[in-house]
């Protein structure tokens, strides 16, 4: 009965909100890097539980970290959103990046780019940019022409990750 709240609010709360704030080049980035955080919130589970639990034997000690560490492979996709979910509250920095728009309309092909490993190229991810720069009030990026130049603003926080508010 726990882990149906749990799945619900990772389903229907985090996992929509990240694609809202994220772009998905950043949540990859972060996937392959979160093993450091996975590892602390493990260590962390152990002593919870270890204290919870009285540990008083080294066969106890060793049943607690079997449990923690299924718990923490069970969800790693969930501290992974958590971690990011924080990451967007905690905001300590922010990233000005220019891009400079490739528009070709005849042939609908819109790009933004920054260079070899920071263009960005996928249709969603420059719609959510798009959202972001309308509700500030600027020019959609389809109303600009080639070789125009935005500015994108992201946020950094204690995860170092970028995300768009």
């Amino acid at each position: 009965m726990i882990l149906i709240p749990i799945f619900c609010f990772d389903s229907f709360v985090l996992q929509p909100f990240l694609k809202d704030h994220y772009l998905e080049q950043d949540l990859r980035n972060f996937k392959d890097n979160s093993w450091k955080y996975i590892l602390i919130t493990f260590a962390i589970i152990i002593v919870v539980a270890a204290i919870f639990v009285g540990v008083r034997k080294i066969s106890e000690f060793i049943a607690v970290c079997f449990i923690s560490g299924a718990i923490v492979i069970g969800f790693k996709s969930t501290f992974t959103r958590i971690f990011l979910f924080i990451n967007t509250k905690t905001e300590h920095s922010r990233v000005i990046q220019t891009y400079e728009v490739i528009n070709h309309k005849e042939s609908q092909v819109l790009w933004l780019d920054a260079g070899e490993k920071k263009s960005i190229h996928d249709h969603n991810e420059i719609e959510l940019i798009d959202k972001k720069r309308k509700s500030l009030g600027l020019q959609s990026i389809s109303q600009h022409k080639t070789n125009d130049t935005i500015h994108v603003i992201y946020k950094k926080s204690i995860f170092n990750v970028n995300y768009l508010d």
